[in-house]
């Protein structure tokens, strides 16, 4: 088995520290100049052109259970949505950036 632990992402950003800044307040992680982190989350947010695939591209935010995903659901008025493995819903960043909160089914 390979000895890897995903670290960091780096995401192309217009506005580097307004959007650290927007994942800190949005997700209660921590905003550091253009860093967003919290326990096992990094993100670095560099000056560039946004990405702009959210169909493609995404992050993903595992919650420990259904209720979790149902209250922040609730914070963003989306709807989850079951699949196969786990139940997610997908809301965009102010750049356009895609990300998922889903928790696994039972």
């Amino acid at each position: 088995m390979p000895d890897l632990q995903l670290e960091h992402l780096n995401i192309p950003a217009k506005d580097p520290i307004g959007l650290a800044q927007w994942y800190a307040q949005t997700f209660g992680l921590r905003a550091e100049n253009h860093l967003a982190r919290g326990p096992g989350v990094l993100i670095a947010f560099q000056q560039g052109e946004p990405i702009d695939r959210a169909d493609d591209v995404h992050v993903g935010f595992r919650v420990p259970s259904m209720s979790a995903l149902s209250n922040w659901a609730s914070k963003f008025d989306a709807e989850p949505k079951a699949g196969p493995e786990f139940t997610a819903f997908r809301v965009l960043d102010p750049e356009g950036n895609c990300v998922e909160l889903y928790t696994p089914n039972a």
